[in-house]
């Protein structure tokens, strides 16, 4: 490892060049040089590299990446089954009949306005306020012990001074008594204090690494942090109420006789202890799961018609996709691709060189790709600026396109899927039939395709193996929704139907009576509460409300 002033890249290279940034994901920091290599390769544009002057590199961040049963494998999906981060060697040993195994990047966005987040921040608080108090508590004991007992010294010489000399022996045990039910409280409760500061160190250094994640960290960092904090704040909890109901609140008294006899020495007094529970008291509070976790058993029960958003004339529509700041990107038979701000108003138009057909967003990043099929290519685009960067050549008659994690997959002529990674290298070739591929929608975790051509829905494996066929109405567009459920438009129909992920049960959604007039393309917005739909053959874009 590098010095805390040299470039990590530079060192590894036997070069001695100051670091100016650091690189949360790749844990590395960069000089000048360096931070413009790493943003021009595409596959880092989402990491987070920021000022090395503004961070503390000394908070240590324990969340791990890669996975303990497959060493060279990274920590990048959730199975919302078992509530655990897996890697992608996992899923079909471990993982294989789960419901919901999603790639990380889905799982841990908006981490940080997440039920998970907010419990483990309230817990470690709630336990940083409780061991406060309880050291507080501890403290104060201490003081009226200390001021108990010079009370009670004062008391027994008022007694001495009234029995003189025989009293002098009776004196001296009491005393010693006093002092050493002191020591014995005062070990007792120092030993206590010391168990409660170690506990409250260590919950103060997890408070600083999510402190800093929440600042400089990335999402997938922030998520391996909170769900590996999760185990060792229940212990910390197991921790506080052993200590809680270890700590008793210990006063001495000394009973004082009124009538001393001198044959009745015992009658001079005798000291005693009040132990009673400490009232200090820790509430423990369940720490929940990510969103997701209570997501995964919500279903769809209906839709309800919310509105029409107000399309720029002429703005007769493909398929559509929303990008990760909540824009609406809308393909065209025009070169043009539309973007409406918040999904509603138009905000611009980008110029493209040919009608485009298919578009996508790849997920977590501010890069979006939409398919040119009069060019037999793909074009990429910056969301952040909506400005185009890279045009591909595919080499044939592309229509419908998805994303894996990190795979873009562009399906179109003759049942041609071509496969590549989020640069635009492509990496492979699939076949499936020979009808059009005109919409394409991909599953990550059982890694099979649901393709869209003129009366079929198909569902195929990577190698085109076929798993199953269905017959539909005319072409029209394919979207899922966060449990897997397909939907798919009947054209001639007018009707949206949903099917379950095998294929064995269907039902009717949205029908003509809802406003549905021969469907095209539709996606489900972020937060899948609503659903936008190409509609009345192309001209217009109807929204919505899901309902659950």
């Amino acid at each position: 490892m590098a010095t805390a002033s040299f470039c990590d890249p530079c060192t590894k290279a036997n070069l001695s060049v100051s670091a100016t940034r650091y690189c949360s994901d790749c844990e590395e920091r960069l000089c000048p040089a360096c931070v413009e290599s790493h943003a021009r390769f595409k596959a880092l544009t989402s990491h987070h590299v920021i000022d090395l002057s503004s961070i503390d590199l000394n908070i240590p961040v324990s969340a791990k990446k890669i996975c303990n049963l497959h060493p060279d494998m990274l920590l990048d999906y959730y199975c919302t089954d078992h509530g655990i981060v897996c890697c992608r060697a996992c899923i079909p040993k471990e993982h294989r009949k789960c419901e919901k195994v999603l790639p990380l990047e889905h799982a841990s966005k908006d981490v940080k306005k997440s039920a998970l987040f907010t419990d483990v921040m309230q817990d470690i608080n709630q336990l940083i306020t409780t061991l406060k108090h309880l050291q507080d508590n501890r403290e104060s004991n201490l003081q009226r012990l200390s001021k108990t007992k010079s009370v009670i010294t004062e008391q027994i010489s008022e007694v001495k001074s009234r029995l003189l000399k025989q009293i002098d022996d009776l004196e001296r045990d009491l005393q010693s008594e006093l002092s050493s039910l002191q020591r014995k409280h005062e070990t007792e409760i120092n030993m206590q204090k010391e168990e409660i500061t170690k506990v409250l160190n260590s919950l103060k250094t997890k408070q600083k690494e999510i402190d800093f994640l929440k600042d400089h960290g990335s999402n997938n960092q922030i998520f391996h942090a909170l769900h590996q904090h999760v185990s060792s704040i229940k212990s910390a909890e197991v921790n506080v109420q052993k200590m809680i109901s270890s700590s008793h609140e210990i006063d001495i008294a000394f009973d004082a006789k009124k009538a001393i006899r001198m044959i009745r020495i015992d009658l001079f007094g005798q000291l005693s202890e009040t132990v009673k529970p400490c009232q200090i008291q820790y509430n423990s509070k369940k720490i929940q799961q990510a969103q997701i976790m209570t997501e995964k058993i919500k279903r769809i029960v209906k839709f309800e018609k919310d509105t029409e958003v107000k399309l720029k004339a002429g703005c007769d529509s493909f398929e559509l996709a929303i990008t990760v700041d909540n824009k609406l990107l809308l393909t065209s038979f025009k070169p043009k691709l539309y973007v409406y701000r918040d999904c509603k108003d138009y905000e611009t138009e980008i110029i493209l060189s040919s009608p485009s057909y298919g578009v996508v967003v790849i997920p977590g990043t501010e890069r979006a790709v939409v398919t040119l099929p009069d060019e037999e290519s793909i074009q990429f685009i910056n969301t952040a600026n909506m400005t185009k960067d890279d045009k591909v050549k595919v080499s044939f008659t592309c229509y419908g396109i998805t994303v894996g994690r990190d795979r873009i997959y562009v399906g179109g002529k003759d049942g041609t899927i071509k496969v590549l990674d989020t640069n635009g290298t492509i990496l492979k070739l699939i076949k499936q039939g020979s009808g059009d591929i005109t919409f394409l929608v991909y599953d990550d975790c059982h890694e099979q395709f649901f393709g869209r051509s003129h009366n079929k829905l198909q569902c195929f494996k990577l190698d085109g193996t076929l798993v199953y066929s269905k017959d539909v109405s005319g072409t029209a567009g394919v979207t899922r929704d966060r449990q897997g459920n397909i939907y798919y438009g009947g054209y001639y129909t007018s009707n949206i139907q949903r099917m379950s992920p095998d294929g064995e049960n269907c039902e009717e959604m949205l029908k003509e009576d809802d406003g549905i007039d021969s469907p095209y393309g539709m996606c489900f917005n972020n937060d899948f509460t609503k659903l936008f739909v190409i509609n009345n053959s192309y001209t217009s874009l109807s929204v919505y409300n899901c309902r659950y």
